[in-house]
């Protein structure tokens, strides 16, 4: 049934439309009509004057699509209702797509495709969440402008409606800590270098790789207002934070008598880098969470009401005591509440994931509900390995988010167990109708399975396709034009390839080499055969003429993918040959596995995702002085390599099949591994793996504080590339 504002909608589109040609667009006086009205402007400047925007009645989020007299009216509960109803438009009807990287460009349809009929959808549930505090670190830390307006603009189109906005709380703190007496020297090196802010927010380190150059605080704190601007216009809560009692080390000097204790160690960082903690009992908790909401307010305005509040993430508890547990969530909530009085708290349940043996049922229950039923909304984390819900009466009461994890590190691995989350999903819907009050992404990194994140937001909406069908549209949207190929090699890879839950990289090529094969975040294991892949990719290539960025990018990630599995079935090859006393046959493999990694490094390099000079230019970009863009590309290095000091456990944590990174530091750690065992095997010594460690943690750190250009922009057509390692390697993969 047509609602009563679609008249009053359609003249306002009219009007839109009157302002066509050269003259400025004229925008509807309704703020969320407007908004929409420049969402869909940003994205189909020509079209957009042919799309009329309404607002429907409704408790619940929906949207509708009908084709009125030639035009699309696109009518909505709410601007994100309508944004979710034009992103379902674009992707079901105009098989477009809209990646989440600025630099993908959106094909805008010639002619806008007729809605038969009137087309509702209704959403399931009202919360949709989407990143998470490690995003900042391993995709989000150099980005711009431009790059969160796309973000943004890709998370209104899937309907979210909470996002962590995390951007320029430095800022904050940088004023609240000088009221309460350091100086402005003591806070920049109070926080850690930029890539590494997401774990100094949560608590973990303080002071790595700092300094925090003033240019930093003050650039992204004018990019937070504009992530929020424009969030809170598209209908989606920037989720801010809190006081949590991490405070600077240099306070316990201003405060010798306040409850300021240190943490436990961290990733193996020295105790120097240890965080302190302000027990909430201390009158002094009150008194800095005030004066830092009081700052937040003043710089960022009031209308958001929602705080990221995670005490202990990954750290022990002053007291393992349920009774304290349940009295520092208890403080905790009171001071932001009384500064506050719609404030909600948004707990993530990782910790409880993170150091289970710990968190028993007691300390968990003791932990989250003295907060008040409504004011705490659990995000269960990590859904894709194990539900919280479950295991704890569905969060003793308090209201939840199913969330799916799907990514470590930014990792470049090929993950997500489609048949497993559709099952999950099936069930938390039929299980927790009640406490279930939303479905989220907390994706690590943006990564190279964007598509599951696609599902998983879609499943907040009454469906209209199932899996089998879900996954055809996908494909559709992917080729541009329904190719019958693309949907034949998306099924198999959704079928047989899209079984491997997100854990840590099945990928070796980024892997340290090691005699015994293991590498700590580079495992070996996989839930699917190579072979199945290599299929998929066979079917990917055999398509018509598709040229979508997803397209190319799939062209480049399924062949990287089968490559780096076929890397590392060589080098369990390499292994047994060498403890067999086979030179020949080391010296063959060995050969054959730098191929693969100068093959796979020219493969990459045709897609910008995979690009390490365009990381390290967005970080220098950040620079205002020549020292600053050094210091800038340092941090980006450390991240991505030895992450923190040298040689310590997170090496390697956030590996990645890029450009230029498997060049000039995994393709040397290789050679060196390789040639040492031919070596060996020539001299009849044993080869010496600790000297061979003891260099790679030499070259690793040299890598990291080194500086030199690599390739910023894409090289290569990424199709050709594709199919000619397809032929050059599929029978080898096939007989392998």
């Amino acid at each position: 049934m047509k609602r009563s504002f679609i008249v009053i909608g359609m003249l306002l589109g009219a009007l839109v439309a009157a302002g066509c040609g050269d003259r400025e667009r004229v925008w509807s006086d309704d703020p969320q009509i407007a908004a929409a009205q420049q969402l869909c402007a940003r994205l189909l400047p020509r079209q957009s004057r042919n799309i009329d925007f309404v607002l429907e009645e409704g408790d619940a989020d929906a949207y509708s699509l009908q084709t009125t007299d030639g035009r699309l009216v696109i009518g909505g509960t709410g601007v994100n209702a309508m944004a979710r109803g034009l992103g379902d438009y674009l992707r079901n009807y105009c098989q477009i797509g809209l990646t989440w990287y600025e630099r993908d460009k959106v094909r805008e349809p010639k002619a806008l495709p007729v809605v038969e009929g009137r087309v509702e959808r209704k959403a399931l549930v009202g919360k949709r969440f989407f990143l998470n505090y490690c995003t900042y670190g391993y995709s989000l830390p150099w980005w711009q402008w431009k790059d969160w307006e796309r973000l943004i603009d890709w998370m209104a189109l899937h309907g979210v409606t909470l996002s962590l906005a995390n951007t320029g709380q430095e800022s904050v703190w940088m004023e609240t800590w000088q009221e309460f007496g350091l100086t402005p020297e003591q806070i920049r090196a109070y926080f850690t270098g930029p890539a590494y802010l997401p774990w100094h927010r949560m608590t973990n380190i303080d002071g790595w790789h700092g300094p925090l150059p003033q240019s930093w605080l003050d650039g992204q704190c004018e990019l937070q207002k504009k992530i929020i601007a424009r969030e809170t216009s598209l209908g989606i809560s920037p989720i801010l934070t809190s006081f949590t009692g991490h405070v600077p080390a240099a306070l316990k000097e201003v405060y010798p008598n306040a409850q300021i204790s240190k943490l436990n160690r961290w990733g193996q960082f020295d105790e120097a880098f240890n965080a302190w903690y302000l027990n909430p009992t201390d009158t002094l908790f009150r008194a800095i969470q005030k004066t830092f909401l009081r700052k937040q307010k003043e710089i960022y305005g009031d209308d958001c009401h929602i705080y990221s509040v995670d005490l202990f993430n990954e750290v022990n508890p002053p007291s393992w005591e349920p009774a304290y547990l349940a009295d520092a969530a208890r403080l905790t909530y009171e001071a932001i509440s009384e500064n506050d009085p719609d404030a909600v708290w948004l707990q993530m349940s990782w910790l409880f994931w993170h150091k289970q043996k710990m968190w028993t049922p007691e300390r968990i229950k003791a932990y989250i509900t003295p907060v008040p039923k409504g004011r705490l909304i659990m995000l269960d984390y990590y859904c894709d390995q194990i539900e919280v819900y479950r295991h704890t009466e569905q969060f003793y009461g308090q209201d939840f988010i199913w969330s799916y994890l799907g990514n470590f590190g930014g990792e470049t691995m090929m993950a997500g167990d489609f048949a497993d989350i559709s099952g999950k999903l099936d069930r938390v819907y039929a299980e927790a109708s009640g406490g279930c009050v939303g479905l989220g992404c907390t994706l690590e990194g943006l990564d190279v399975n964007p598509f599951m994140y696609e599902y998983v937001l879609d499943r907040a909406w009454e469906r209209k396709l199932d899996d089998k069908g879900w996954v055809e549209a996908l494909a559709d949207v992917r080729s541009g034009n329904g190719d019958p190929q693309v949907r034949a090699a998306w099924q198999l890879l959704c079928e047989k390839v899209q079984k491997q839950k997100a854990n840590y990289a099945v990928s070796q090529i980024p892997a340290r080499p090691r005699l015994d094969g293991k590498s700590t975040w580079s495992q070996a294991t996989k839930a699917f055969d190579n072979k199945d892949l290599l299929a998929a990719w066979g079917e990917l290539l055999k398509a018509g003429r598709c040229d979508t960025p997803e397209f190319r990018f799939d062209c480049v990630n399924w062949a990287r993918q089968c490559l780096d599995i076929y890397f590392t079935q060589l080098y369990a090859q390499l292994r047994a040959k060498y403890k067999d006393g086979d030179a020949v046959a080391v010296a063959a493999l060995g050969q054959r596995m730098l191929e693969i990694l100068d093959d796979v490094d020219a493969l990459v390099a045709s897609d910008a995702y995979f690009l390490t000079g365009k990381w390290i230019a967005d970080a220098r970009a950040w620079g205002t002085t020549p020292e600053e863009k050094d210091y800038y590309e340092t941090d980006a290095r450390l991240l991505l390599t030895c992450w923190g000091q040298k040689g310590r456990s997170l090496t390697d944590y956030a590996n990645r099949d890029w450009n230029g990174l498997i060049a000039t530091y995994y393709k040397p750690r290789w050679e060196k591994f390789i040639h040492g065992l031919e070596a060996s095997l020539v001299s009849g010594e044993p080869f010496d793996e600790q000297a061979y460690l003891a260099w790679s943690n030499d070259f690793e750190w040299d890598w990291a504080h080194s500086y030199g250009k690599m390739r910023e922009k894409p090289s290569g057509n990424p199709r050709r590339l594709s199919q000619a390692l397809y032929d050059k390697y599929k029978k080898e993969i096939a007989e392998n």
